[in-house]
């Protein structure tokens, strides 16, 4: 069986983090629309609207957070969602 690929993703608020840890994907409410990050994705920063974070972790649980605003930057296989 082949090796899971993984993505880092960490989403905080001024308060504190409200998840760390690895996911198979991440779907958020891009201002041009909704993106999925999945693991080894291109370097990006882009500003997010309101809707709702979604992500599988590698137990596939599947997870949301629903948003009024943020940003996104990933690189080098982590991904980092401020709102």
């Amino acid at each position: 069986m082949a090796e899971q690929k993984l993505l880092k993703l960490t989403i905080s608020r001024v308060d504190g983090p409200l998840f760390d840890g690895e996911v198979t994907s991440v779907t958020v409410p891009g201002i041009a629309g909704e993106m999925t990050l999945l693991p080894q994705h291109t370097p990006l920063i882009s500003p997010l609207k309101k809707g709702v974070i979604t992500y599988t972790t590698s137990d596939a649980s599947k997870n949301s957070i629903e948003i009024e605003s943020g940003t996104l930057e990933i690189s080098l296989n982590h991904a980092t969602i401020l709102i």
